[in-house]
């Protein structure tokens, strides 16, 4: 804190509005980026910050207006639900992607059917294999058919599809490679660089045929450029090399604060961080199998100092009990997590036979190693010997995949689809669910919640799943994250025009 002290003392002393006043003449706003990515894509690099760009470049046959609680037309102007398996769209006329391409029913049955098709590999899988075939009626219209009803098929063409450009598919060897090498869509931006040393930057789309009713390019230009270490984002942003840096904790907010060219703003809810445990033992921790252990560290943690204290903005975090917010769709419990006792975490602790505590591996994604550090803090005053390893996204995947995380923590945008649905199937599907026993009371409800269209049904599927999931302690979602942008006062964050709790690219602007 000391050097963010000094840095802003320095700061203030050169005249660090001069290169802003540049980026505004040049109608650029230049934000940080946490990690490298190679490609801008929502199948093949899923991430909260690469979601910042890639949903406004791309656009979905629907959306859905959060504020106003209705779906509403994109891609498509109308659609008819023919049966409880089957969709109908009718879809716009002159749409363009960014290649000057046309927009029409084979773009639509193209990236349905690559996307279902058992070949193609994807992290989330569950979320594209619901749709038996997509079959082009006319030009401009097209059928869905499901393999069985879908509760939340509406959402998952909402918020899980980005239409591609068919002729663009056919000409790649490798699919994969759609948002690396031609990342066309048709949204208000498009991308014009992806380089992990240059960074990504985004254009205004000046041909944009689309609805302009929820479509906003206030900047020409977006860079985004990759400063992992914080230390140099907040250097660049007090020096007018960057205009925008994002998760500022709480202490450099209060320090910037006093910045007379910064400003900060507060987005809530945003998403959720939480606490996972290997409840199977698979990564090598024998203690973590033991449900005593697992409910001794989670009553361990002080979640309300961590908010109060760590959190950035934690004046309007959540501390949420389940692993959604109260707003999203069959979001329903009646047990709650352990509150924080430390007394009863030792006894636990020695019922297990770890009186004397344990070693246990914290892995971490990076950008929210401050509160693992405040986690592993408590763990460490029972007698859990926590080594907090933070690590880059790409390193976290891979060790997730593998099975050796013992314990670890993300965040997760909940906002990205407002349906429970989701929150089950992030943990309790496929190969993810060996981390927790392959437990057959949570993959029995990620399965028949899906298929459940009675709302009443639906939120009783839930409510026992969240209940089995605070009762067996695999998870505690320690707390909402609020997003929390330093920026410069030139710049401005604006209300979403779908979104209640994210913000993307079409969503800054110059004042």
């Amino acid at each position: 804190m000391k050097s963010l002290k000094l840095l802003l003392l320095a700061a203030t002393a050169i005249a660090c509005a001069a290169p802003a006043f540049a980026q505004k003449s040049a109608d650029t706003i230049r934000l940080a980026i946490n990690n490298t990515y190679s490609r801008l894509s929502q199948y093949h690099e899923s991430g909260d910050e690469a979601a910042t760009y890639y949903q406004r470049i791309w656009q979905s046959l629907i959306a859905y207006d959060e504020h106003n609680k209705k779906w509403v037309p994109q891609l498509a102007k109308s659609w008819t639900r023919v049966s409880p398996t089957v969709l109908e769209f009718d879809l716009q006329e002159g749409i363009i992607f960014h290649n000057g391409n046309k927009f029409d029913a084979d773009d639509v049955v193209a990236t349905f059917m690559y996307l279902a098709d058992p070949k193609t590999v994807l992290r989330y899988k569950d979320r594209y294999n619901w749709v038996e075939k997509v079959e082009k009626l006319s030009p401009y219209k097209i059928r869905i058919v499901q393999k069985q009803p879908n509760a939340i098929d509406l959402g998952l063409i909402a918020y899980r599809y980005n239409i591609q450009d068919a002729e663009t598919m056919a000409t790649l060897q490798d699919q994969a490679d759609y948002g690396r090498t031609t990342p066309y869509g048709t949204g208000y931006y498009k991308v014009v660089q992806i380089d992990k040393n240059k960074g990504i930057i985004v254009e205004r789309f000046e041909e944009f045929k689309g609805d302009k009713t929820y479509a906003r390019a206030p900047v020409k230009r977006i860079h985004g450029i990759f400063v992992p270490d914080r230390q140099t984002q907040i250097a660049q942003l007090l020096t007018g090399g960057l205009e925008m840096i994002r998760n500022v904790i709480p202490d450099q907010a209060n320090e910037l604060k006093k910045h007379p060219a910064i400003t900060i703003t507060s987005i809530g809810p945003g998403d959720m961080l939480y606490f996972a445990l290997d409840a199977s033992g698979q990564a090598g921790n024998k203690a973590l199998t033991d449900v005593r252990v697992r409910e001794a560290i989670f009553t361990a943690i002080d979640r309300d100092a961590i908010i109060k204290h760590i959190v950035p903005a934690g004046e309007v975090a959540v501390k949420m009990m389940v692993p959604c917010f109260e707003s999203t769709v069959a979001c329903k419990h009646t047990k709650r997590p352990p509150e924080f006792n430390p007394d009863r975490a030792k006894k636990l602790l020695a019922e297990a036979g770890y009186a004397n505590g344990f070693d246990l591996v914290y892995d971490v994604y990076a950008p929210i190693k401050d509160i693992a550090i405040a986690i592993s803090g408590d763990l460490r005053k029972v007698g859990i010997r926590t080594n907090v390893v933070p690590e880059p996204i790409e390193v976290y995947r891979k060790k997730q995949s593998d099975g050796t995380l013992q314990s670890w923590s993300q965040f997760f945008p909940l906002n990205s689809f407002p349906d429970a649905s989701q929150i089950l199937a992030l943990w309790f599907a496929d190969k993810r669910a060996e981390y927790f026993n392959s437990d057959p009371v949570m993959i029995k409800a990620n399965i028949e919640g899906l298929k459940e269209t009675d709302p009443e049904k639906r939120d009783a599927i839930y409510r026992n799943a969240f209940d089995h999931m605070i009762d067996q302690h695999y998870l505690l979602p320690v707390t909402s994250l609020p997003g929390v942008w330093a920026h410069s006062k030139d710049v401005q964050i604006l209300k979403d025009p779908l979104s209640e709790g994210i913000r993307h690219i079409g969503d800054f602007a110059w004042k």
